[in-house]
């Protein structure tokens, strides 16, 4: 019988993801009269969610560095916006400078370091700002304003991108846990399965065909499909680095 196992260059995820088919395959029947797999089977069911919950943190973290991006472009925007009005309140002409003189009155009820604030706070007021900024008292203000319509186009699409990356980043219940490293709690969980699951499996397969060969077969098919992923992803990153090599050399 050839022995099938996770492939060492299996990522945390396609570890996590031949774990879940594993875990889903084996809830198919009852298993407690078998001991000795019911006592594997609790140790992954314990292990496996540790795992998903490591690499929703590197996701949470991800996202948090996400918002930060978003803030920073946000923010830039902001500060543009606000100097071009700003530049307008000394322009020659009468009509534009009293544009300008209204729309930095806006500004000033927003608060003029809104971008100094908290996110939901920022978002909040960024939003209020530009929904008044195209409003019909304010819109032909901002019209006659040089350079201004553009940058409040701006400011408006970096506010909005800012917003999503901050609303990800809520949908992620930031739980203070403490979690091992995805790729440390991914290794844990492979040698659970490839030591003691598999091989016992290998060997109840022999002793009860009719019984094991079944789910057997099933959770060797999980395994080789992340495996071929991870055999993939390999070779891929071989050949770039044979192609990186061979410019260096050229």
């Amino acid at each position: 019988m050839e022995k099938v196992r996770i492939h060492y260059s299996c990522d945390s995820a396609e570890v996590s993801n031949t774990t879940s088919a594993i875990r889903t395959k084996f809830a198919e029947r009852d298993w407690s009269a078998d001991l000795i797999l019911s006592k594997i089977l609790a140790d992954i069911e314990v292990e496996h969610p540790i795992l998903e919950q490591a690499i929703e943190g590197v996701h949470g973290n991800t996202l948090k560095a996400n918002v930060r991006t978003e803030d920073e472009i946000a923010g830039k925007d902001y500060l543009c916006l606000k100097n071009f009005v700003k530049a307008n309140l000394y322009a020659p002409e009468t009509e534009i400078e009293g544009a300008a003189k209204e729309v930095w009155k806006l500004f000033v009820s927003h608060n003029l370091k809104l971008d100094k604030q908290n996110y939901a706070r920022q978002i909040e007021l960024s939003n209020s700002l530009t929904s008044n900024l195209k409003n019909s008292t304010f819109k032909p203000m901002v019209d006659l304003l040089t350079g201004v319509p553009e940058r409040v186009e701006k400011f408006t699409a970096s506010t909005a991108s800012l917003e999503s990356a901050y609303k990800q980043l809520a949908t992620i219940k930031s739980e203070e846990l403490d979690l091992p490293a995805p790729s440390a709690q991914k290794d844990k969980l492979r040698i659970l399965i490839n030591d003691k699951l598999m091989p016992y499996m290998e060997g109840a397969t022999d002793a009860l065909p009719e019984t094991y060969e079944a789910t057997y077969k099933a959770i060797c098919e999980s395994i080789e499909i992340n495996n071929e992923k991870a055999r993939t992803r390999k070779s891929l990153n071989e050949t770039l680095k044979e192609k990186e090599a061979e410019e260096d050399i050229a």
